[in-house]
């Protein structure tokens, strides 16, 4: 499977290679060139950005899966803000670092590899688990990700194992 992280404005070139190092059990991980962010996105009565229109954006950047990586601040229509957003078993996933970040570098790396593996296993067909320590557990802040990290539990892994056993991967 190849993996194309999509950075859109200017992110930090530490945080992708990271992402891109950490994300290798998917498979081959590139890095396309940075993308404007989408103007359409932006939300002036939110001063916030619509995370779905980023999916939009990365549909033509090539892969089995995309993962768009922006630095603006993201919400989605019932939600205040949102880390990330994915097409539920579709390619394409989104992740923002602006709620992330704030508590040192190698935190926001961590945090960032939380999210994008959690967006990758919505794209898998994966839904939210009840489990808080599993890294389908749905955040609704930043503690929620820091007390989850990055790993499936048993249940999901075992799912994203059929999964990809059924795409030869």
């Amino acid at each position: 499977m190849r993996l194309t992280l999509k950075p859109f404005g200017a992110i930090d070139g530490g945080v992708l290679e990271y992402l891109k190092a950490e994300l290798r059990d998917f498979g081959e991980v590139d890095v396309a060139p940075e993308g404007a962010v989408p103007e359409t996105a932006f939300d002036t009565a939110r001063d916030q950005y619509r995370a779905s229109a980023f999916l939009g954006a990365c549909r033509e950047e090539p892969g089995d899966r995309v993962l768009a990586v922006t630095a603006v601040d993201m919400f989605e229509h019932g939600h205040n803000f949102v880390f990330g957003l994915a097409d539920i078993r579709g390619r394409h996933a989104v992740i923002s670092l602006a709620r992330l970040d704030g508590d040192g570098r190698d935190q926001l790396r961590r945090r960032a590899l939380t999210e994008a593996v959690h967006e990758l296993g919505h794209t898998f067909g994966l839904e939210h688990d009840r489990d808080p320590k599993c890294v389908m557990h749905f955040s609704s802040r930043l503690g929620d990700t820091d007390r989850k990290g990055a790993r499936y539990c048993a249940k999901c892994a075992a799912r994203l194992a059929v999964t990809l056993r059924r795409r030869g991967t």
